[in-house]
């Protein structure tokens, strides 16, 4: 790895950061509404930040083209850092969503942004484990950060979960300044006009997955993305090249990723819950539960640079596809009675599809996409990634308040997700079986 090391780290503490956010804020924000009041309210302290932060996501990885990686994620993260102190400063709830949204805003960066420069420096067959070592902390994270959100609640106060940040991003950029990109970038026009109309109807459509009368907002966002697919049509230097959809191996496994993320892998967001509720076991053990998808993941993403180059995207993709398919079959029949040793056992299995799948997909839109495109390709997978999550958590909360008990509820889930997965198996026939060659843009 050599002089990357520094670089190596800068990225994980920025993956850190953002997984510690996430998680700690939902053990914290109950008692920040109590000081703060204005209850009402408490749904935009995660629906601002999701907005901000999924929206500006193809923006970046479209700057970083333009301006470079390193210049992007040390704005990003000082954006997010500079959100931090003032989450933390805040004196109201109204000004808590404000700033809220000012740390969406540097959020939107960092992990694409990351994930970018990675593609930059590291070889194939690196790639695959470097995202396995990311993966692991977004798991890690979800059951530390609800416990250091109860200590810093407990024992100093709710505005240490900001301003433990603070430290961190500035760990983050001074790991980041010794990186020297390689890659000439060049500077083009940027088409704010498509931006906004399509962060606008993106807006829309997550606000429509959040308010009580959704039908207007998933209306009028449809129809903000019909003009916008018009706009950039005649548009000389597009916000969304076309060249990016006629590329097949492009658009298959972007196509393949929304509906993969709109199905199982929200799951994740409502197993704790079951077990608490369906088992009655208690939130430290219900959260163990995570690890089984962490250790597969792990597993699964670590040789898929090697795999990559030994049997191509195709045939991968497809392996992990069907395993998703039917371990989430496994899970549908015998949830009712399941033990919690074959539950962890099974989301192992499932956790291994899903850490092959993560690293294939990114690697995929990295290596087929042209080399003055690869930020926007990269950033843009990440963002319906995150768009198809969003839909699929929101749709699963909908099958289970609508069902007598949360046992029959997760079930229902379960079925919903098959029917997706299936869909995912016959989608991977299509993905291109390129098998590139191993990169050679790693120093040291």
């Amino acid at each position: 790895m050599g002089k990357n090391r520094y670089v190596f780290w800068g990225l994980v503490v920025t993956t850190l950061i953002s997984a510690l956010d996430t998680n700690i804020m939902q053990t914290a924000s109950p008692t920040i509404v109590k000081q703060l009041g204005g209850r009402e309210l408490f749904a935009w302290i995660f629906v601002v930040y999701m907005l901000a932060s999924t929206v500006t996501v193809p923006l970046y990885g479209k700057l970083s083209d333009m301006y470079g990686r390193k210049k992007l994620l040390m704005i990003s993260v000082a954006l997010f850092t500079v959100g931090s102190i003032l989450c933390g400063l805040a004196n109201s709830m109204v000004s808590l969503i404000i700033y809220r949204g000012i740390q969406g805003l540097g959020a939107g960066g960092m992990v694409p942004l990351s994930m970018i420069i990675v593609g930059d420096l590291f070889t194939i067959e690196k790639r695959g484990k470097i995202q396995a070592v990311f993966s692991s902390i977004w798991a890690i994270s979800s059951i530390v950060g609800p416990i250091m959100g109860s200590f810093f609640v407990e024992t100093l106060t709710w505005r240490w979960i900001f301003f433990i940040n603070i430290p961190i991003g500035l760990l983050t950029i001074l790991c980041l300044i010794p990186y020297k990109e390689q890659i000439e970038f060049k500077k083009t026009h940027i088409d704010y006009k498509g931006f906004f109309l399509f962060g606008a109807s993106i807006t829309l459509l997550l606000l429509a997955t959040n308010v009580s009368e959704p039908l207007w907002y998933a209306v009028v966002g449809v129809i903000g993305l019909v003009l916008f697919v018009c706009v950039e049509r005649k548009e000389a230097q597009p916000f969304l090249p076309v060249t990016l959809f006629k590329n097949k191996g492009i658009l298959m496994t972007n196509l393949f990723m929304l509906i993969y993320c709109l199905s199982f892998f929200g799951t994740s967001n409502y197993i704790p819950l079951f077990l608490q509720e369906g088992a009655h076991m208690n939130t430290y053990k219900s959260g163990l539960i995570l690890l089984s998808i962490a250790l597969g993941w792990m597993f699964g993403s670590t040789p898929a640079g090697k795999w990559i180059i030994r049997f191509g995207y195709k045939k991968l993709f497809i392996i992990g596809s069907v395993i998703t398919a039917i371990s989430g079959f496994a899970l549908y029949i015998f949830i009712k009675e399941i033990t919690y040793t074959n539950l962890f056992m099974i989301l192992t299995v499932q956790g291994f599809s899903f850490g092959l799948l993560f690293a294939l997909g990114t690697i995929a839109s990295q290596e087929f996409a042209e080399p003055n495109i690869k930020g926007l390709s990269t950033s843009l997978q990440m963002f319906l990634r995150n768009i198809g999550t969003s839909i699929g958590v929101m749709i699963m909360g909908l099958i289970i308040n609508h069902t007598a008990s949360i046992v029959i509820g997760m079930q229902n889930v379960f079925l919903y997700c098959f029917i997706l997965s299936i869909i995912t198996v016959i989608l991977s026939f299509f993905i291109p079986a390129k098998t590139p060659t191993s990169s050679e843009n790693e120093d040291g």
